[in-house]
């Protein structure tokens, strides 16, 4: 499945693209992001506990982050499972960093996200609409870490 999100950030380039730089602080913004933590190749692992539906889900995986700053292209490509649901999803997920003017940044997201097992069961009218509100949230809680 494919979504595409945009905001803005009430915040110049320079400090959106610095928050970016910092996973663990980012990952705190995203809706039922817990225990985010520095892996052993450079990647980072945790878990993400969502309610899809009538399903409660517990995705535990890994994530990488790759930037290009001259570009301001920010991309995390994350792999998780649910070993209860039987299920997990990957996803890859890129930002552009656009400056609207000196104290405004537009954050463009398209993420490519793929369910497997009883996850990819799920309807995706009723995915849809969770990734809507997961997407809403995290651009709510990321101006809020930057401006403060």
């Amino acid at each position: 499945m494919k979504f595409e999100h945009q905001f803005t950030v009430p915040a110049p380039r320079a400090a959106l693209w610095a928050a970016l730089q910092d996973f663990p602080r980012v990952a705190s913004c995203i809706p039922g992001a817990e225990e985010v933590r520095p892996g052993e190749h450079g990647d980072y692992q945790g878990s993400l506990r969502v309610t899809i539906g009538p399903m409660g889900v517990t995705l535990t995986g890994s994530v990488t982050v790759a930037q290009e700053e001259a570009a301001g292209l920010w991309r995390m490509t994350a792999q998780a499972q649910d070993r209860k649901v039987g299920g997990g999803a990957r996803a890859i997920i890129e930002a552009a960093l656009v400056e609207v003017d000196s104290r405004q940044t537009a954050l463009k997201i398209t993420a490519d996200v793929q369910l497997m097992g009883r996850l990819g069961e799920l309807g995706q009218p009723l995915i849809k609409r969770k990734a809507d509100a997961i997407f809403k949230e995290f651009g709510e809680n990321l101006a809020k870490l930057v401006s403060s």
